[in-house]
C-alpha cells in the first residue's frame, strides 16, 4: 500500500504537468540512446571561486565552472555550473568529501547544506553540493520551478549532472582528496549512483529512496499521473510539438511505451556494480509511491555485497522524518571506505 502522504504531496505540488511543451529534440534523444551509457573519462574543468566564508565551524567555498556537457544542447542558463564546498575549518587532504546532488525541486544549496553537510562535520567528513542544470541560478526564464518543459530536459539534465559530478569528482583527486563519496535522496540518488559505478577509484555511495531506473519513476510510480501525455501521444501521432490533440488523454499508450524505452539507458544494471561495494548503502521506503519498493530491491540485488535498510512509511516521509538514516548511512558507508 503506498503512502497516503505521498499522494496528498504529489497533487498539491504537481499542479501543472511536466514535459507540457512535448519531447524536444527526440532525433538526438534516440541518436544518443544508441551510443550507449558508458560515457568514458570525465572531462576535467576549471573551477573558478566567487566566494569564501570560514566561520569557527566550517568552511564554506562558492566556486563555478563551465559544464563540460555538451552533447546534448543547454539552455545558456545551464551552461555554467555552481557548486558549494563545505568544509572543516583545518581540513586536510585526507578528509572525506561526499558529493551532494539534488533531489527534484532542489534548488539552491541551503537544503542540503543545513539537512546534510554541516550535520556532517562534526564527523570530519565535508561535502560538495552542486546545483542541477535547469534549477536555481541555472533555470532557464521560461520553466516554472521544477517542471521541466521538455523531455529532452530531463535528458540534458541527467547527463550533465552525471558528467559534472565525474568531473568534480576528478577535480578533487586532483586537488588531492582521495577518500570520496557520492550521496543523493530520490534522483540525487540516482545520479549519485550513475556517477559511483564509472568511476575507475573506489568510493563510497549512498542512495536514499533510489530506483533502480528513471523509467521505474516517470512510468510506474507515482509521477506518471503529472506528465503531459496528451500531448506527447499527439506529437508521436504527427501532431504540431507540444500543441495537444482534442482528444481525451490516452493515459501513456504509445508515449509511455517509448518513455520506458528511452529512460531505460539510465538502468543501473546496465553497469557493473561499484568498485567496493561494501561501501555502499541504499536507504529505501517500504511504501514508496514515488519509487516502486521493487525497483529499489532491484539495484540492491544488482550490487551484492551492498547495504539495504528498509524504512516505514512513503517517500515524502522519508524526507521528513528520517534525516538521522541518511546520515547515519553516509557516516556507515565512509567508514567502509
Amino acid at each position: 500500500m503506498t503512502s497516503a502522504l505521498d499522494r496528498l504531496y504529489a497533487s498539491l505540488s504537481n499542479r501543472l504537468l511536466f514535459f507540457k511543451n512535448g519531447w524536444g529534440d527526440l532525433p538526438r534523444i534516440r541518436e544518443l540512446r544508441h551510443v550507449g551509457s558508458h560515457l568514458g573519462e570525465p572531462r576535467p574543468i576549471e573551477v573558478r571561486w566567487e566566494e569564501t566564508v570560514e566561520t569557527e565551524t566550517a568552511l564554506l567555498r562558492r566556486g563555478a565552472f563551465a559544464t563540460p556537457y555538451s552533447d546534448l544542447p543547454l539552455p545558456g542558463e545551464s551552461r555554467t555550473a555552481f557548486f558549494e564546498l563545505v568544509l572543516p575549518p583545518k581540513a586536510l587532504r585526507k578528509t572525506p568529501i561526499c558529493l551532494h546532488f539534488a533531489a527534484t525541486g532542489d534548488e539552491g544549496f541551503s537544503r542540503r547544506r543545513r539537512a546534510f553537510a554541516l550535520p556532517l562535520l562534526r564527523h570530519g567528513i565535508g561535502s560538495l553540493i552542486l546545483e542541477n542544470p535547469y534549477y536555481g541560478r541555472r533555470r532557464p526564464p521560461d520553466q516554472h520551478k521544477k517542471m521541466l518543459n521538455r523531455f529532452s530536459d530531463l535528458w540534458a539534465m541527467g547527463g550533465a549532472t552525471v558528467e559534472e559530478g565525474r568531473s568534480l569528482a576528478q577535480w578533487l583527486r586532483r586537488e588531492g582528496y582521495e577518500r570520496l563519496g557520492v550521496c543523493g535522496i530520490s534522483m540525487g540518488g540516482s545520479m549519485a549512483s550513475r556517477i559511483a559505478v564509472q568511476e575507475e577509484e573506489p568510493m563510497a555511495v549512498i542512495g536514499c529512496v533510489t530506483a533502480h531506473s528513471a523509467s521505474a519513476v516517470f512510468t510506474d510510480g507515482i509521477l506518471k499521473n503529472y506528465l503531459a501525455w496528451e500531448i506527447l501521444n499527439g506529437e508521436l501521432d504527427g501532431g504540431p510539438p507540444g500543441i495537444a490533440p482534442n482528444r481525451e488523454p490516452q493515459g501513456g499508450g504509445e508515449a509511455m511505451a517509448l518513455m520506458r524505452e528511452l529512460l531505460d539507458v539510465t538502468d543501473l544494471r546496465r553497469y557493473s556494480p561499484p568498485r567496493r561495494p561494501e561501501a555502499a548503502f541504499l536507504v529505501a521506503a517500504g511504501n514508496d509511491a514515488y519509487i516502486p519498493p521493487a525497483s529499489a530491491a532491484m539495484l540492491h540485488a544488482h550490487w551484492p555485497g551492498s547495504t539495504m535498510r528498509w524504512l516505514g512509511g512513503g517517500h515524502v516521509g522519508a524526507f521528513l522524518f528520517h534525516r538521522r538514516d541518511f546520515l547515519e548511512a553516509i557516516r556507515d558507508a565512509f567508514a567502509r571506505l
